[in-house]
Order: structure tokens, then sequence, then C-alpha cells
């Protein structure tokens, strides 16, 4: 069959990295079908597959049907035991999860945390307790994903300066859970992990997604690439200032977004206990009207970053993100304030994922960096076996 696009590029590459990424885009080939899509001389394809066979990469998956000659050998990409384990670190909560690098979702466990007064090493051992439970000595972990709700630095991998979690500034937490899994670590902001998560499910050119829980946060993701920004603040809209006379916000100023909509103001302004609990009560007369009132604030501040961003679709998630009435009111709000040039093809819809996007936006960072065919490369350099 021909190559076009994106795997011609690959074909043309000659490392068994790039074979292996060809290999992936299909469910299975035969040496024939890569002979003739890469071009290569037979010595030269054996001499790539070699090592990505010996490092369990790939493997025989039988043979075609026969045409009257003999059966060709079919080659697969070997994730049957793959494995990436993620930590979705909430304000409130934690998600530890153990999914396949396609994205499907073996196990998982929730606990209940409280970042802002719990420490880094107490809560990583908490999470860490929770994955020697979940993971498997049969599985074959390839990566280790967690997402934290602030600002993550491009230059160092650390924590950034957090309006909120201040202990958490600058803290090793790769380095703390490289001690226990020995293999390529990612960390990423919540938000900008939930904004993959849908974008795996939602491939618009751009897309605009929105954490709405304990407190609020966005991503932009744009032909599947997420944006950091310098510092890796972005996204960070929970703390613009929406009116100086405004509430006190737990970051110290006056008037931000989160001092008026995020589930931690709301909850302390119903004495309702939980974000989950609040969200229940969406249909309350008094809690309705209050959490309609939220949505107005966040409608005005997303209006002016889908002037900037122009996405095809807005996601909104969390426990209140998605909720029905939310959504619509935000849609409404984003209408009446952004230009008609800026909505008119603009889908503003909830959440398809749920719970499970920023886990599934970690597996996605985790499975490129590690299946990277330039990582794949070193890889296999660095083994004994090559």
């Amino acid at each position: 069959m021909p190559v076009t696009g994106g795997t011609a590029e690959l074909a043309r590459s000659a490392t068994p990295g790039h074979l292996l990424a060809l290999i992936r885009t299909r469910p299975q080939w035969t040496r024939r079908e890569l002979l003739d899509a890469t071009g290569m001389s037979r010595p030269t394809l054996l001499e790539r597959l070699a090592p990505l066979f010996a490092a369990g990469l790939i493997h025989g998956a039988g043979s075609s049907p026969s045409d009257g000659g003999r059966p060709a050998q079919l080659i697969r990409f070997d994730d049957r035991s793959m494995a990436v384990l993620t930590f979705d670190v909430g304000h409130t909560h934690g998600r530890v999860g153990v999914t396949g690098v396609h994205g499907r979702e073996l196990r998982s466990a929730t606990l209940r945390l409280d970042l802002a007064t719990t420490g880094p090493d107490e809560v990583l051992a908490a999470l860490t307790a929770a994955a020697a439970e979940l993971t498997r000595p049969q599985e074959r972990l390839v990566g280790v994903g967690v997402g934290l709700p602030g600002p993550i630095s491009p230059a160092t991998g650390l924590p950034g300066a957090s309006t909120v979690l201040r202990r958490w500034e600058g803290f090793p937490v790769l380095d703390r859970l490289r001690a226990r899994w020995d293999v390529p670590l990612v960390l990423e902001n919540d938000a900008r992990a939930f904004a993959l998560g849908e974008a795996s499910v939602q491939p618009d050119s751009v897309l605009l997604g929105v954490k709405w829980a304990s407190g609020i946060g966005a991503g932009v993701v744009s032909d599947g690439r997420s944006l950091a920004g310098a510092d890796g603040a972005a996204g960070d809209i929970g703390h613009i200032r929406v009116d100086p006379a405004g509430p006190l916000c737990r970051c110290g100023r006056r008037g931000c977004l989160a001092a008026y909509a995020s589930g931690y103001a709301l909850c302390s302004s119903t004495s309702v206990g939980s974000i989950e609990e609040l969200a229940d009560r969406s249909f309350d007369p008094r809690v309705r009207g209050l959490l309609e009132a939220a949505a107005r604030r966040v409608g005005e501040v997303l209006a002016a970053l889908i002037a900037l961003v122009n996405p095809r679709t807005l996601v909104l998630g969390g426990a209140l993100g998605e909720l029905p009435a939310v959504v619509s009111t935000v849609d409404q709000m984003v209408r009446e304030i952004a230009m008609p040039h800026s909505t008119d093809g603009l889908r503003i819809v909830p959440s398809r994922l749920a719970g499970r996007a920023a886990t599934a936006g970690l597996v996605d960072l985790v499975v490129r960096r590690v299946l990277d065919p330039e990582a794949v490369d070193r890889s296999l350099a660095a083994s004994p076996a090559s």
C-alpha cells in the first residue's frame, strides 16, 4: 500500500526508533510491506528489526492468510504487557491509575487529600502506597505521569510558584518518585493534562479545556500539543482579578475569579462540606443561583480567552464545570461577549472523559516521551542487548 503524509516521513528514516513509529501506525505489517514502505534492503530491514524484537517492542503475531505461497509472518507493536502509572493530584483528591499505552484503564483508586495543609512528602507517600496496591509484577511499567494543580517550570521540571500550594514550590516530585520507579517520568499541570485528555477524544485543531472543581484552571491544545507558557503558568485563570474590590481570595488578593467561582469559595459561602455535595445540590434553588452567578463570571473570562486563541471546542470538566446548568450559562455568556467570528463554529460541551480526562492526558504525555523515535534509539543504544 502507498505510504503518505507523516507516515512517509517515518518510512524515509532508517533508525529502529523511526521504524517502530512506522510499525505503530498500523495494527500489523509483513516484512514485505515494510520493505515496500521504507525502500530498505532486506538485510538493512532485518538489522533494524532485530533490536526491536530483542527489546520486546515488537513481536511476531502469527502468519497472514496464504494466497498459495509461503505465509508471511505478521509483525506488531508489542504493547501486551505495557502499562503507564499516573497520579492525577487535585486540591482535595488524588486519582492513581494504571493504564495501557493505548489508553485503556486497567485499575484505579481515588484518595481524599488536602494539598493546602498536607506536605508533599506525606501526599506522595499516600499516593505511592496506593500505587503499590494497583501495579502488577507481570506488567511492564514504561513510565509515570503526574498532574499537579499549579505551574510546572519548563526549565527545571519542578513545581513553580503557586498562589495556594506554596509548600510544593520547587519540591523534587519526580526525584522522589524516581527512587521508586526507575522509568521516564512526566510532571504536568492538572488542567493542561485534562485538556490533553479531552483532545484525545475530541481531536479538533484547537481545543480549550477548563477544569473547574476546587480550583479553576485551563489548558490550550493545538494540533495535539499543549501550551505550557514561558514559565509553565499557562492556563492559571483562577487568579485573574475580575474586581479589585471583590472578596478576598486564598492567594491573598481580592477579586480573583477563584474568589467568586472556585469550588472552595462556593463551599465556604454555602457551608457545604465538599464540591461533590455542592454538585449534588445543584438543583436546590439557592445553590443553583450561586452556580449560575459563578458560571457567568467564568464565562466572562473565557470569552476573552476564546477571542485570543479561537478554539474549535471548549470543554468544561471537573465536578462543577460539567454540570449541565453551568455549561449552558457559560455558553450563553461566551456568545454574548465574544464576537461572532470567534464563536460561530465553536462547540461548548461537557467533558467526555469526566474524572479520567487528566489521566488520559498524562498517559498521552508519557507514551509520546517513551516511544518518541529518538528516545527509543537512545534506549536501545544504552541496552546491553544492543
